[in-house]
């Protein structure tokens, strides 16, 4: 595994211009802030069980949505449940603990010892590339559900993303040059990330590939590929009641989905100032054109391409 750090580089010195943290490395390619490093052997070396399963995605992909559906079909639809219990303590970020600042490092409970104690089957949420994940995947083959979105609405998602809970103060300009060049606060660039799944050496068959595009068209087609991934059954009945569960204007009004405790940790907290807007924000496919000037389509055009040449991945874009 390679670690350099890559603090001095001229794009993460932009970046760090308009952010809280103030140091970066870089392991395997993918971009973290230091603070990840201390955790990187413990996340290597985790122990997985056969019956776990995963979900993966590039974050701001359509993540929170994949993971409350398949949190429903592994605990028989109980809505009260869902809505009394946080989505994240029901659920653990493994990763989570490693991507915070020190100071809110401090305030919460050490993520990957929360998924070492979890109850089995455990449900377990990374937006890790592959080639980072715990080494065991390889071996004991847990089910994994992926899901990925048009590179355009992840950056515009991802950029409201870090001014609430990076406190992020750039344009949106910037932030999707930066993004294009593979600079950001944690995970990038997207487009290593998405070859470390669809283009790795790993059994895919153990992995069910979603996108957000693909659920937004037909939730209840996507609903039963998840079920029979599962290897579950569901009514018609229940199919329905589910689908509507998962539906965006529920997910926004319903606090153990949107996010809405942490925020106010992360702003209490905050020594800098409170982030600015919502967790669950528009839900929608091709909101990517409100902000997009013409030199940023080409700039996005390009890397699509690259993408699509390196993983076969091409999405709809509204």
């Amino acid at each position: 595994m390679k670690i350099t750090n890559i603090t001095n580089n001229e794009n993460v010195q932009q970046l760090i211009a308009h952010c809280d943290r103030d140091s970066f490395i870089s392991v395997n390619g993918h971009i973290f802030p230091a603070t990840f490093e201390p955790y990187i052997q413990r996340i290597q070396e985790f122990e997985v069980f056969e019956d776990d399963i995963w979900v993966c995605s590039f974050l701001k992909s359509g993540t929170t949505w994949t993971q409350e559906m398949v949190w429903c079909l592994e605990n028989n639809l109980d809505y009260k449940t869902s809505r009394e219990v946080d989505l994240d303590e029901r659920m653990v970020f493994f990763e989570f603990s490693s991507i915070l600042d020190k100071t809110l490092q401090k305030q919460v409970p050490d993520s990957i010892e929360r998924a070492k104690q979890a109850k089995r089957p455990r449900i377990i949420k990374s937006h890790l590339p592959y080639d980072l994940l715990p080494r065991q995947l390889a071996e004991k083959q847990p089910r994994i559900i992926h899901i990925s979105r048009n590179i355009r609405d992840v950056c515009v998602s991802l950029f409201h993303h870090h001014r609430l809970l990076e406190k992020f103060r750039a344009s949106f300009e910037l932030m999707a040059k930066l993004f294009v060049r593979g600079v950001m606060i944690y995970y990038g660039p997207i487009d290593l990330y998405l070859e470390s799944f669809y283009k790795g050496n790993h059994d895919k068959n153990r992995i069910l590939f979603l996108t957000y595009e693909g659920m937004k068209k037909d939730q209840k087609r996507e609903i039963l590929r998840v079920n029979t991934f599962l290897g579950h059954e569901l009514s018609k009945d229940a199919l329905d009641t589910l689908s509507e569960h998962l539906s965006f204007e529920n997910f926004k009004n319903t606090p153990s989905l949107n996010k809405e405790r942490r925020i106010k940790l992360s702003d209490k907290i905050s020594t800098v100032s409170k982030g600015e807007g919502v967790f669950i924000r528009k839900g929608i496919v091709g909101d990517w054109k409100s902000y997009f000037n013409d030199e940023l389509i080409k700039e996005f055009n390009d890397l699509s391409e690259r993408i699509k040449e390196n993983t076969g991945l091409e999405y709809e874009l509204e």
